[in-house]
């Protein structure tokens, strides 16, 4: 995904909390995960939240993390975090972590950091994530760990019978237009998302099943739900 066409997407989506399919409240996204991380990683370590949005969950984090900095490669996302999510100890930035250089700078700025992911890695080509897991190893350093939440080809394939059974669901319909959402092939599926970082310099600590709470309803009145992986990481020590 390029920043203009993130870019695009967070002009044109209403600016309210909620006006995205992902973006629900921190109590059922962040406030979910923490529990499943917060065991693994030095709390005392700045936090970065790559993919931040509009800074909904950035903003919660900051309570439980002494520096939050919430990354995204589209500005219209950084400027609406910005306004609409403030902390003392957050900052926004616009950046693109396929760019060495740019994460290399952030680590010598920053020193070793944690990091939270949600949703990134299904976005890139396989060589882009593969050079995406190369920048976040260098963010992590020795000390830092990673959360990361991705979605599944199990998740395509939902989001795709969902989509034809012709129920109403804009939003989901929305990004399947803009984005081919439920159409690309998802880095994850029974146990892969595991293996992609193993592969890729990383040690895993913790992995599993988690359900994505979306913004929607189902045509039932039911709160949308889709099925994800997460995992978390450290950077593997050199052989």
């Amino acid at each position: 995904m390029t920043s203009t066409a993130w870019n695009a997407f967070w002009t044109m989506l209403p600016a309210e909390p909620g006006a995205a399919l992902w973006d629900s409240s921190p109590q059922l996204t962040a406030a979910q995960h923490l529990p499943l991380f917060r065991d693994h990683v030095d709390p005392l370590l700045p936090l970065v939240d790559i993919g931040c949005g509009n800074g909904r969950q950035t903003q919660w984090l900051a309570r439980h993390f002494p520096r939050v900095i919430g990354l995204d490669i589209a500005e219209a996302a950084v400027e609406l975090a910005t306004e609409s999510h403030p902390a003392p100890n957050v900052t926004y930035r616009c950046a693109d972590l396929l760019d060495e250089h740019a994460a290399a700078a952030l680590h010598a700025e920053l020193g070793d950091v944690n990091v939270y992911m949600r949703g990134v890695l299904h976005q890139l080509a396989p060589d882009e994530r593969r050079t995406m897991l190369g920048t976040l190893a260098l963010l992590l350093g020795d000390s830092g760990r990673l959360f990361a939440q991705e979605l599944t080809e199990r998740t395509g394939w939902y989001v795709s019978e969902l989509l034809a059974s012709g129920q109403p669901l804009p939003k989901t319909a929305g990004l399947a237009a803009h984005f081919d959402f439920g159409a690309r092939v998802a880095p994850a599926h029974e146990g892969q998302l595991r293996l992609l970082f193993e592969r890729n310099g990383f040690d895993v600590v913790a992995d599993g099943d988690i359900a994505l709470h979306t913004t929607e309803n189902t045509s039932d009145g039911r709160p949308l739900e889709l099925p994800t992986s997460y995992l978390v990481a450290r950077a593997a020590a050199p052989h």
